[in-house]
């Protein structure tokens, strides 16, 4: 079953399905394991992955810190009491209203990847910290970011030369490796890749303070090639940075990795349907309301899935999974391996989903989004 929880915590949970259980046991874990792994470090939550109060109460608890993308996640962390100067502003384009907002809550730590966003900070944000985001390599990752976001190495100088110039502080350099990334050395790499930017800007008396090496550390599904560890990414991370001219104070952001495995979700079939390729198992859970990474990865990404029903003396069988809406690409998995004599009644549990299933759920068809419940 789940790491997080037992059968029998399973088994006697009363909530009416679908719904998601996050624990918080295991969320301050994986923040400790973090801390432990990257110490003297600043762990800032990408609250992107998932947003639910339960979540940021938590980690606020812990100590951990927040990156936010927009003001209505600012909104969140203002209901909470997380002060401003625990919150980086970390999109690199972003609405001049939402850069207003932040900047009058005493949020003055903005990133940027471009000249005309450097500019509208100066003008919203007179005197905030900026640093530059900065597109690295990060083929073998299941998502790609470096086509959407970040600036090319040559342009780091003169961006944070522009930023002095405007009165602004040269507070850092941030990237990201992509998410679910597939090499433990894309970190130290990307490290590496700034070596002579670093030395440039000690030469013109604009030595950075803080490093930013983002997000990106997987969590481990079925359909991974591979487990990577905190332990591995830290030990390249910190071989690289004793490389660097100068040590700049290291940030993370991870978001992924903070909450996927602290949550399982829990569902009902409804209907067992024979089919020529496939016997399928509709469940009141599908991609639009609960497993949207089903969708978006197109395989990429593959739940654990196993049932709560007492193990019978049928065996196992292979089954398609299919949320309740009318929607064909409404396929969760095609190789569910489940007990071969599962019925409508039984209940699944889906493991490691606590990464943005939550925050991406529609109301395709009408049906709203799952329960949530922390314990």
């Amino acid at each position: 079953m789940s790491e997080i929880f037992t059968q029998k915590e399973l088994e006697e949970m009363p909530h009416k399905t679908p719904y998601f259980v996050f624990s918080k046991k295991a969320l301050k874990n994986r923040y400790k394991e973090f801390k432990t792994c990257f110490p003297n470090s600043s762990i800032y939550y990408a609250m992107k992955a998932d947003a639910e109060k339960g979540v940021l109460e938590t980690l606020n608890d812990a100590g951990a810190g927040f990156e936010a993308a927009s003001v209505h996640e600012l909104h969140l962390l203002k209901a909470i009491g997380v002060p401003a100067d625990r919150i980086l502003y970390g999109t690199s384009v972003k609405p001049p209203s939402h850069i207003k907002e932040f900047h009058e809550y005493g949020v003055n730590r903005f990133a940027f990847d471009s000249m005309p966003e450097l500019e509208k900070i100066a003008s919203i944000a007179p005197k905030a910290r900026v640093y530059v985001r900065v597109s690295v390599n990060d083929t073998g990752s299941v998502y790609r970011f470096s086509e959407k976001f970040g600036t090319v190495h040559e342009n780091i100088v003169p961006l944070l030369v522009r930023a002095r110039d405007l009165g602004l502080e040269h507070y850092g350099i941030s990237f990201h490796v992509g998410s679910q990334a597939g090499n433990p050395e894309a970190w130290a790499n990307a490290i590496g890749s700034l070596i002579p930017v670093l030395k440039h800007l000690d030469e013109l008396g604009l030595r950075i303070e803080i490093l930013n090496i983002g997000g990106g550390y997987p969590c481990f599904y079925p359909s991974s090639e591979k487990e990577i560890t905190l332990q591995e990414i830290s030990e390249s991370v910190h071989a690289a940075l004793k490389k660097l001219p100068y040590q700049p104070h290291l940030v993370l952001e991870p978001g992924r990795a903070m909450v996927a495995g602290a949550a399982v979700l829990v569902a009902s079939v409804i209907a067992r349907v024979e089919r020529i390729e496939h016997t399928w198992l509709f469940l009141d859970a599908g991609v639009y309301n609960g497993l949207f990474e089903s969708l978006a990865y197109q395989g990429s990404i593959v739940y654990r899935v196993s049932s709560l029903r007492p193990p019978a003396d049928s065996g196992e069988a292979v089954f398609a999974l299919a949320g309740p809406t009318g929607d064909s690409w409404d396929v969760v998995s095609r190789e569910a391996h489940l007990p071969a004599d599962i019925t409508p009644g039984d209940k699944l549990v889906f493991h490691s989903v606590g990464a943005y299933n939550l925050v991406m759920v529609g109301r395709f068809n009408g049906f709203p989004k799952p329960d949530v419940y922390f314990v």
